[in-house]
């Protein structure tokens, strides 16, 4: 989590400079893929949606303690335009900073504090697992790689689409399906994710029209089982970077993650509502190495 909050620290430190996701990652010593995902699911916002409350919540607090022009406040938050920020500080608080700025009444609007320890308290009691450590050997994948933009991530639609052609898929090693996580290039200040619906296979051969395959290599792993909902995976989630992580003795290493679906129904089921049961079970595979083996 160290890793988290010096990126948080950099954002603090470069509030009126132009930075992008790059920057946050390096200050953070992550790919900009693996620090997008992880800052998401601990803090709750992307990193530019989180740069960009902060920025407004900041602007919010100069309105009504400066006689700054909007034009400048706007070009100090780095926004493009007056108009570009009055959409976002609109969105945002419901009013226009104009309108903010008249209100009086600042405290009523709920601002966006800067994410810090103190808010992953909640953590250590809320949520308590302990994960199977497993020394995977590699495996062969066949599937669907879909791409998708940070936040637009729909588990049953890309599953949905996935059930039609699975059939399609030679020499199955098993039943279970595998949902992998990728990078992919992206424009300069973006980052764009590839999720790859998946089988594991014997031996590739003839490989369907439309699919890939991929090569998950030997790797050791935190194997949490989640059970319940899958609404409720980002929780789990989160107490995995947020809780677990960080006072384990491992770290996470930069590969392929995935989760396990050992019931395909549980994943592809025609109607959004059932995969809300209880009984849904879903296996998250983190990759791990021990602390500070990248240094030795």
């Amino acid at each position: 989590m160290e890793r988290i909050f010096a990126s948080i620290r950099y954002i603090e430190e470069n509030m009126y400079n132009p930075i992008t996701i790059h920057d946050m990652a390096r200050a953070a010593h992550f790919s900009t893929y693996h620090f997008c995902r992880i800052f998401r699911t601990v803090v709750g916002d992307s990193p530019k949606e989180y740069l960009r409350k902060r920025r407004l919540t900041i602007a919010a607090d100069r309105l009504v303690k400066e006689k700054i022009a909007i034009i400048n406040l706007a070009m100090d938050c780095q926004f493009e335009s007056q108009e570009a920020f009055t959409r976002s500080f609109k969105k945002l608080f419901n009013m226009t900073p104009g309108q903010y700025r008249k209100t009086n009444e600042p405290f009523r609007l709920i601002y966006k504090d800067q994410f810090s320890p103190h808010m992953l308290h909640h953590l250590q009691s809320q949520l308590s697992m302990t994960p199977e450590i497993i020394a995977q050997p590699e495996r062969k994948m066949v599937g669907i790689a879909s791409q998708y933009r940070e936040g637009d991530l729909s588990l049953f639609k890309m599953w949905s689409a996935f059930k039609p052609v699975e059939e399609q898929i030679h020499h199955r090693a098993n039943k279970d399906l595998f949902g992998i996580y990728e990078e992919y290039a992206e424009s300069a200040d973006g980052a764009g994710f590839t999720y790859v619906c998946a089988a594991q296979v014997s031996e590739f051969g003839t490989i369907p029209h439309n699919m890939i395959t991929r090569i998950l290599p030997a790797q050791l792993y935190a194997v949490f089982k989640h059970q319940g909902p899958m609404s409720s995976l980002p929780d789990t989630l989160k107490y995995i970077w947020g809780s677990w992580l960080p006072k384990s003795e491992y770290d996470y290493a930069e590969k392929p993650d995935f989760e396990l679906f050992p019931n395909a129904a549980d994943i592809q089921k025609p109607d959004p509502s059932l995969a809300q049961r209880a009984d849904n079970i879903v296996y998250l595979h983190i990759p791990i190495q021990a602390k500070n083996a990248a240094l030795h």
